[in-house]
């Protein structure tokens, strides 16, 4: 057996004794989803880009090729449809009937008026309604994982927090009847009150519990008018998506800090990874930590806490890009422990040795 490997099962058997301890939260990022056949942020980019590439020439399309080309100049390594969502709400904000009526041009558009916007957000939200919601999930990994924590007595109840839009980890806790608290009360079409989160913590249950809280959106939640809350929908249709409903982490890389409902999402992941009293237990999961308001919490946490510990499990990552995004120095921080390791790869780890050996 390499040495790599004995190096993995060692960090995963000290995991396993953490967790034992209590205190563990879930991060899960796109190379979580990814393995149920889920593609990523810049997959989703590649396919909205062959999408255009291949469609009829006109002004949506030609200006999707010009916002993809300019955001390729400036990251030579990959763009996100991310990225792309929010240049283009960005100049949606600019030039709607809210703000000064700011007039912004490209090359080979004369004029970008409010309906190329428009249709532009419903091109590209129909790809990652396409991508993301109207496809088989293949869930075994995450069946596993789930089963590992909560099924073998380690755990009554596991908080995720993710920023992914899919509904993957609802998916799974249907499958193993798990119940599932998201932040949303109600039958059908179901309503925001996150309040849910504190009254189920409260009590006392022996049904296994995961609290999910989703910190860039959902696929499945829309905003029926702007004084109203949120509603997660029980089926979602393609003709629910429009620019005016559908919740995505735009059109502010920090609108998480500033609006509804991200605001209370963010605030909740802050307050579970500073409690003092505690020893928290970060597990991030297919994550990079390209959200700054995310790594700053996760940073908070290793500097004020002594006892915190921060697990992490991406194939490829290091530890200088951790040590970039974290602003910390990753190599002289023994609280935090890289492997380099895939979900599936991990999740068989987690199993061989849970077990024992």
């Amino acid at each position: 057996m390499s040495k790599n490997i004995e190096e993995v099962k060692d960090k995963i058997r000290h995991l396993l004794e953490l967790i034992e301890e209590g205190n563990l939260y879930v991060f899960l990022g796109a190379g979580a989803s990814k393995v149920a056949g889920l593609p990523t942020m810049k997959e989703l980019a590649e396919i909205l880009e062959r999408k255009i590439t291949g469609s009829k020439e006109d002004d949506v399309s030609s200006f999707l090729k010009e916002i993809t080309s300019i955001l390729k100049s400036e990251h030579p390594e990959g763009v996100t449809i991310e990225q792309i969502l929010e240049m283009v709400y960005h100049i949606y904000f600019l030039t709607s009937k809210r703000s000064n009526k700011i007039s912004v041009n490209l090359e080979g558009i004369e004029k970008i008026d409010e309906n190329i916007l428009t249709y532009s957000l419903k091109f590209i939200k129909k790809i990652v309604h396409d991508n993301c919601f109207s496809i088989d999930f293949k869930l075994q990994t995450h069946v596993d994982f789930f089963e590992c924590l909560l099924r073998s007595g380690r755990l009554r109840k596991l908080d995720i927090f993710t920023t992914n839009w899919d509904i993957l980890v609802e998916k799974v806790c249907d499958k193993l009847k798990i119940k599932c608290v998201d932040g949303f009360i109600g039958i059908f079409d179901a309503f925001e009150k996150f309040d849910i989160f504190e009254e189920s913590s409260s009590l006392s249950s022996t049904i296994p519990t995961i609290h999910l809280y989703k910190l860039h959106g959902s696929l499945n939640w829309v905003l029926p008018s702007e004084n109203e809350k949120i509603i997660r929908l029980t089926n979602l249709n393609y003709s629910d998506v429009s620019q005016e409903v559908m919740i995505y982490p735009t059109p502010s890389k920090f609108k998480e800090i500033l609006g509804y409902p991200y605001a209370d999402l963010i605030s909740r992941f802050s307050d579970s990874l500073l409690k003092k009293e505690h020893r928290p237990l970060l597990l991030v999961i297919g994550y990079s930590f390209v959200d700054s308001h995310i790594a700053t919490k996760v940073t908070s946490m290793l500097r004020d806490n002594e006892h915190s510990n921060l697990f992490v499990i991406d194939p490829s990552l290091d530890q200088e890009k951790i040590s970039n995004s974290l602003r910390i120095d990753v190599e002289k921080e023994p609280k935090v422990n890289l492997l380099k390791i895939n979900f599936e790869e991990f999740v068989n780890f987690l199993k061989e040795l849970g077990k024992g050996e």
